[in-house]
């Protein structure tokens, strides 16, 4: 066997239509609670 053959993972991480084939309902988007925004935001400040 080749070295290299075979040894990557990809991700197609895009929004399906359903055009595209794509027939089910995408789940509700999650939303931080706001204890959790603000230990991140805590956590984050000055390193952005």
């Amino acid at each position: 066997m080749r070295s290299g053959v075979g040894s990557k993972l990809g991700f197609d991480a895009t929004r399906k239509l359903r055009g595209e084939g794509f027939t089910r309902d995408w789940p509700p988007l999650i939303k931080m609670d706001a204890k959790v925004r603000a230990k991140v935001d805590q956590l984050l400040q000055g390193k952005l």
